[in-house]
């Protein structure tokens, strides 16, 4: 299964996000983000003494979909897109299996969504495809209850649908990242973890 994590803004937890599916997935991650988070992660998490994650660099976009058209349907991979658009974001969003976009639950954030719609009824336009994108309500207060305002806006998008799983603000997704690790690595409970196991579960029945 490819999934792609993908926004046209930057700032809303892309690669925090990736890493931390990728590790729960146990699956390599494609970077097309050119902050190369992802990489300089991986090297902390070298530095900790853990096994570092196979990172995949493609340069241009034929040297991607080669990469993509001989990956087996039957493994997983995380895809890691930058927050711009390119024909290079554009293919990791039309290849995928699932396209998870993560947003903060704020009115600000309402336009960048709107924008990105734009995009993927662009690509569906152009590749005869009905593209359907998962918003995933991310880094939202924990003690938040009310979305009716963001749930109302993914209702009137037409490629866009709300995912039950709400990943809040925790301290575990941001120190785990620092060391290297995922928050699916930790011993014991932890709500981060919780929610993240969550999240993989909605993305696997999804396919």
């Amino acid at each position: 299964m490819i999934i792609t994590v993908a926004h046209s803004k930057g700032g809303v937890g892309k690669s925090l996000l990736a890493w931390h599916l990728a590790i729960g997935f146990k699956a390599p991650i494609i970077d097309l983000d050119f902050q190369k988070t992802l990489v300089y992660t991986n090297n902390l998490r070298k530095v900790n003494g853990y096994k570092k994650l196979k990172i995949i660099q493609p340069e241009t976009p034929e040297e991607f979909i080669e990469f993509i058209d001989e990956w087996p349907e039957d493994k997983n991979i995380i895809i890691d897109v930058g927050g711009f658009d390119s024909n290079l974001n554009r293919a990791a969003i039309y290849i995928a299996d699932v396209i998870v976009t993560p947003t903060v639950d704020r009115v600000t954030e309402m336009a960048g969504l709107y924008r990105f719609h734009k995009i993927i009824e662009e690509i569906s336009t152009k590749m005869n495809a009905d593209i359907s994108v998962s918003v995933l309500l991310n880094d939202v207060s924990p003690t938040a209850k009310n979305f009716s305002v963001m749930e109302e806006l993914v209702d009137n998008l037409e490629y866009f649908t709300l995912m039950d799983s709400i990943l809040a603000h925790r301290a575990d997704f941001y120190r785990l990242m620092e060391e290297g690790r995922g928050v699916t690595e930790l011993e014991g409970k932890s709500k981060a973890k919780k929610e993240l196991k969550k999240l993989i579960k909605e993305i696997k029945k999804s396919r």
